[in-house]
């Protein structure tokens, strides 16, 4: 999804499942990041539907760049970075 807002941050445009709770987020300037939201995911009651992997792989960007899932889990745009790992 493209986004028409104009933001001051970096917004995500696609999001990818790679398996565990690992996500490829390609950002609006085409740098490629990998997530590892392990620790939210396991040590957050908030996000405990993500532990379903095919709930899990429902992941969508929202309109504002960030990530969410159908039943109301979202990862700001900004917090993104927080949860990158190095490739």
């Amino acid at each position: 999804m493209i986004s028409a807002v104009n933001a001051p941050w970096k917004k995500a445009v696609d999001a990818e499942p790679l398996g565990g709770y690992r996500l490829r987020v390609t950002m609006e300037n085409d740098e490629t990041l990998e997530l590892d939201l392990t620790p939210l995911v396991e040590n957050r009651e908030a996000f405990w539907r993500l532990r379903n992997d095919r709930y899990f792989q429902k992941v969508a960007v929202d309109p504002l760049g960030g990530l969410c899932w159908p039943g109301g889990e979202d990862i700001s745009p900004t917090r993104i970075f927080h949860y990158a790992r190095e490739t």
